[in-house]
Formats: C-alpha cells, structure tokens, sequence
C-alpha cells in the first residue's frame, strides 16, 4: 500500500464493511475525454492511475494518461479508495480494488463503463490476473484473506486464508497457476495454489513486503519488494525458494518489469530486454531488467547478476511504476499528486503530470484485441 498508507487508520470517513455498490455506475457519458480514453486503450498507449487520497479525504477515480502526449485524457468514477489496478491479457478489462467499498469494480476499456462491482473481502488492496485471463485474485489486507474472481462469470469464490495483513499479489508459474500473496505484517509471502484453491507454507522474505511482480522465462520468477528492510528478494517459483536478497534503498513500494504492463501487485509477463541504463547494470542482451521504486529514487536491477544499478532520482516520493511496452519509459506514480515519466535510456526525468489526490498504483495495459 505504500509507505504511509501502513499508519493506524484513526479516523474512518467511509465505513462500508459488507457494502456492494456505494456509488453510481458511471460509464462513458459525461467523462471528459472519454473517446480519446477509449482509443487510446484500444492502441495500448494509455496508463491508468488509482487516485487513492486519504482516509479523511478519499479517493474516488481512476486517472487515464495518453502515453504518446504525456497528457491527462480523463477520469472514471468507480468507487471509494481505489487502491490497485490490473488489466487482463486481452487489454479488455481493468480491475480496480476499491478500499473503501470492500468490491472490486471491473471496467470495459472500450466504453469506460463499470461492468460490475464485485464484493471481497474486507479493504481490498491488491489484485492480480492469471495469464490466461480467466481469473483475478484479490488481496484483502484487513481480513487476512485473498478472493478468487472468475472473469468469465464476474463472481467471487470463496475466500483463503493466507497470512497477515496480505497486500500485494501476483499470479504465475508452472502453468500460470501459482499466486503469489505479500504478507506484510508476517514478513512472507504466501504460495496459493489456483487450481487447489490451497494456500500453503509461507516462504519468510524480508521485513514488510509490499509489493510482488513475477516474469522470466515462462514467468517463474518472482521478486517481492521488502519495505521496511530496503530490498527485494528472489524466488524460484518451481522450487518455492528465496534467493540472497538484494538492497535497493529505502522503502521499496514497487516493481516493474521491462518491456511489461507491470505494477503494484500486478501479474507481469515475461521479462524481456532493455536499453542500456547509464552506469547502472547493462541490461541489454538479453539480461532481464526490473525496476524498483525506493524513497525518492527508481532503481533497476539486473536480475541474471541479482544487483542493482545506479538509482535514477524522481524528484518526488515515488509509490507505484510501470514500464512501457518497448521498455524505454517508466511511468513512476509520486505522493505529490503526479506521474513523472522518466526515459531509460538517458535517466532524464520528464515534466511531472498533475493526476490529483494521492496516486497508489498504475498499469500500462496491452492493446486491446
């Protein structure tokens, strides 16, 4: 969730525990630059922004960019603390974890209408996609539990228990049927077998993990950022076990994948190849590449010699990141009200764009097909 958003919640404005819908649907009509929203998802040029505010001032859209402009294009209304977002494979649907309402709300990116909200459990704060489309599993960090959702029906299954406070999650291994669910408070991760419906032992990573991401080759690898120990750990998704980790700097909130839609939590393909980047690790060649949000600062990694480069500084207390499909931008969602693109190749930061409330979590989908 980031590294403020684990404070003690005092005061609750919007106590929804059991509530399905707390707002309107809203599709397309009266969106400000929804038509532009809509073809530029089509073209898979456009990224999405979870606007997630504070408790006492919550968040209620979701912010769409146009990659190729650098400009805000609109904004959909799906419910209260939007917290993470995820795109199936086919770029169709956007999944959107509202906090605040206990659903996930599921938008059609051609219209940007809410097709359905969908009840979980209580605050969800994560979700993920397998890589077959077919199913979302969502991470509801207040009851120690993950919901299965079947994209085909859009109803919930019966929740897992996992371990406490899960708030980040991502899907992949052997057949795309491993999840992987960040315990944060229990400083593991989770293995959640989708076919079994079976959590089983918890994998122990470092202190406070709050984000996971999972590539490689046919996405067996995963990696967990560790926020309160400032690093992010390995595991080998056929065996279930940690590599060494590697430190990368204050509070790690997030990871990407380059060349990947990859986000907070979100289920990223397989890690391919990216420019060079500067004094930090060569990541062309075929090395695969990662970056990490830490404080102020995105930092890559270069995962065949488990290090990290040189940190690339934001500007801003950076919270979520995702890299664009040629893996030549990444796209870092700051405290400040802004996403900043920042250029790969050169490690220039570009001028920050205004997003509103407090962005959580940003996804590049696929285009549409």
């Amino acid at each position: 969730m980031g590294q403020w958003g684990k404070l003690p919640l005092v005061v609750r404005v919007v106590i929804t525990v059991g509530v399905v819908a707390m707002v309107t649907g809203c599709g397309s009509a009266g969106i400000p630059g929804s038509a532009a929203l809509a073809g530029s998802a089509s073209a898979g040029t456009e990224a999405y922004v979870c606007n997630f505010g504070y408790d006492d001032q919550p968040g209620m859209t979701i912010v769409a960019l146009d990659l190729a402009t650098g400009r805000r294009t609109g904004s959909v209304t799906t419910g209260s603390l939007p917290s993470a977002v995820a795109t199936t494979p086919d770029g169709r649907l956007l999944l959107v974890t509202d906090q605040g309402d206990d659903n996930l709300a599921v938008l059609d990116t051609a219209t940007d209408s809410v097709l359905a909200r969908i009840p979980t459990g209580v605050e969800p704060d994560a979700v993920a996609v397998s890589p077959d489309g077919k199913l979302a599993l969502v991470a509801n960090i207040d009851d120690d539990t993950v919901t299965p959702v079947d994209l085909t029906t859009l109803r919930a299954g019966r929740p897992i228990a996992v371990g406490a406070r899960p708030d980040a999650v991502a899907i992949g291994g052997p057949a795309g049927r491993t999840a992987l669910v960040a315990d944060l408070k229990a400083n593991a991760v989770t293995p959640v077998d989708l076919a079994t419906d079976a959590a089983g032992p918890p994998i122990a990573v470092g202190a406070e993990p709050d984000a996971v991401a999972i590539g490689g080759p046919a996405g067996l690898t995963a990696l967990v950022a560790n926020l309160g120990s400032g690093t992010v750990t390995p595991i080998d998704l056929t065996t279930l076990r940690p590599a060494p980790a590697i430190a990368v700097g204050i509070g790690p909130t997030a990871l990407a994948l380059a060349g990947g839609s990859g986000g907070l939590g979100g289920s990223g393909p397989a890690v391919g190849s990216g420019p060079a980047v500067g004094s930090g690790p060569a990541v062309g060649s075929g090395a695969a590449t990662a970056w990490v949000t830490a404080g102020q600062d995105l930092v890559p990694l270069n995962l065949a010699a488990a290090t990290a480069g040189t940190p690339i500084a934001v500007g801003h207390l950076a919270e979520a990141v995702a890299v664009d499909r040629a893996g030549r931008t990444a796209w870092v969602a700051g405290q400040d009200a802004t996403v900043t693109p920042v250029d790969l190749a050169t490690r220039t930061p570009g001028r920050s764009i205004p997003v509103g409330g407090r962005p959580e979590a940003i996804v590049i989908p696929p285009p549409r097909r």
